[in-house]
């Protein structure tokens, strides 16, 4: 099968695109700026149209020829007149599938409101799939509320409040009812409704098992997240009609998404969003998703990294923070689940991550810096600046926390889940690598990274401290990382390359 896709290197895109190479199938892209596909790890396995939506017949024609299937995931949210822009781009977009006979249409839009006047992004959406679902090409339009999973511009609104904000004002759209679904299940509808029959030619919601208030999402997040749970308070004032645009601007501030991204997303909360009945004729036609629908709470725990039954921290699925060795997300593709954070993600996607680096040649083998690695901490220390861990050590212990200093295992190469003081061992490449995550009681994730490079003459150790913040006061320690850590960790590498020696 021939599948073109439309806005592939967006957040759903991205995460697309890989399920149809897994299938089988031919697929085909249309990208602006090719280069975009650098950091995705099917780049080399799709056909690559280089093209401007709704500027370029050419393009789209090529694009379109010879597909089977064409699914619509370009959005124009983030400019301002993104009604209009996503109006003509869905007219070339019919108008060259007609031409070119596809035979199926699929578009992911927004779930409509019941009663009133709908925001001016679902009404933007609701059209897209009206003119869609008016072209002779059999449509299948499917309507969704919040995705959950991190780069998520929906989610990640959520994440933001439930981390950054202990109090929030009681505005009446809290209160409003909404369906999430998880990532996951929007995209196994996706790739089954390009295999619909073409006497199918309709719109569908989609939408995972809860029915929830925005103040639920927020709380269960707190709460999936191990925050305190937060308290929302009345205003002594009603809301004013600039409430969105200053919702807007207080998300700009709290978080990296910005603020024509949040605005429009910001003024839909004011409706409830929750499926009809064809939401079930959804699953009749294109089945349900596999091991049935995912809750909200199993949606959470994926986006954090944890597995769907809530197993305990230290028995999470691979950490959801980016681990290769130059400290950036692993590309995007099929090998890292859907609901954690890509390469391609917008900055700040899986929660704001703070990353301190340094780096010194060696002139010892890669093998000698490893051997010194093995042996950090305990009676041998961390090479860093006298007292520098130990007042680490009396914090953590005044916080109830278990101190710098536990020992470590003597006698034998370090294993994952190994304890070094006030460490443990998270990942480990003999002679390569070394991860540890910090036991401290930090407001957040804390990571200390060694990468061992061999070269033709010695070696290179690569140091990367990490810290991804939980709430204010993750953000307050974030700041004073940024100001300890390169008073500290330049003396450890020049301590660990020395004392492996020439």
């Amino acid at each position: 099968m021939r599948s073109a896709v439309i806005g592939s290197t967006g957040y759903l895109g991205t995460r697309l695109v890989p399920r149809l190479l897994a299938r089988g199938d031919q697929v085909t892209v249309l990208v602006r700026s090719p280069e975009k596909l650098a950091r995705s790890a099917w780049a080399d396995r799709v056909d690559v149209v280089p093209g401007e939506l709704g500027g370029d017949p050419g393009a789209l024609a090529r694009l379109l020829d010879g597909a089977d299937a064409v699914v619509h995931l370009a959005h124009a949210l983030d400019h301002a007149d993104f009604p209009e822009r996503d109006r003509a781009a869905a007219h070339a977009v019919a108008d060259a599938a007609a031409v070119a006979g596809v035979g199926r249409l699929v578009y992911l839009g927004g779930l409509r409101p019941v009663g009133g006047d709908a925001s001016r992004h679902l009404a933007s959406r609701a059209e897209v799939a009206d003119i869609f679902l008016a072209s002779p090409v059999p449509t299948a339009a499917l309507e969704a509320s919040i995705v959950v999973g991190s780069g998520s511009a929906s989610f990640e609104m959520i994440r933001y409040l439930a981390e950054r904000v202990p109090v929030l004002p009681a505005i009446p759209w809290l209160a409003h009812r909404t369906q999430p679904i998880a990532v996951d299940d929007v995209l196994h509808y996706l790739v089954a409704a390009t295999l619909l029959p073409p006497e199918v030619d309709r719109a569908f919601d989609v939408g995972g098992p809860d029915v929830l208030s925005y103040l639920d999402l927020v709380q269960r997040y707190a709460r999936l997240a191990g925050l305190p749970q937060r308290i929302a308070v009345p205003l002594p004032v009603p809301v004013p009609p600039g409430g969105p645009t200053v919702a807007a601007a207080a998300m700009e501030l709290l978080s990296p998404l910005p603020r024509t991204l949040v605005e429009p997303l910001v003024e839909s909360l004011r409706h409830e969003l929750v499926c009809g009945p064809s939401l079930a004729e959804a699953m009749a036609a294109m089945g349900p998703p596999p091991g049935g629908p995912t809750t909200y709470d199993a949606a959470v725990r994926a986006a954090l990294g944890r597995r769907r039954d809530g197993a305990d921290p230290a028995e999470w699925e691979p950490s959801p923070l980016p681990s290769s060795p130059d400290g950036d997300a692993p590309p995007s593709g099929a090998e890292r689940p859907a609901a954690l954070a890509l390469a391609t993600d917008p900055v700040g996607s899986g929660g704001a991550t703070w990353r301190w680096r340094t780096q010194a040649d060696a002139r010892a083998t890669a093998a000698a810096v490893w051997r010194v690695l093995q042996r950090l901490g305990g009676d041998t220390g961390w090479y860093t600046p006298p007292g520098v861990f130990a007042a680490l050590g009396w914090a953590d212990q005044l916080l109830g926390g278990v101190g710098a200093y536990r020992g470590r295992p003597h006698g034998r190469d370090l294993v994952v889940g190994d304890v070094i003081d006030a460490w443990r061992v998270e990942a480990l490449d003999p002679e390569r690598l070394l991860r540890l995550r910090a036991d401290l009681r930090v407001p957040g994730r804390l990571w200390l990274q060694f990468t061992v490079v061999p070269r033709d003459e010695g070696a290179r150790l690569d140091v990367e401290l990490g810290f991804a913040p939980s709430g204010l006061a993750g953000v307050a320690y974030g700041a004073a990382l940024r100001v300890g850590a390169p008073l500290v960790f330049p003396w450890m590498v020049r301590g660990i390359v020395g004392a492996a020696g020439s």
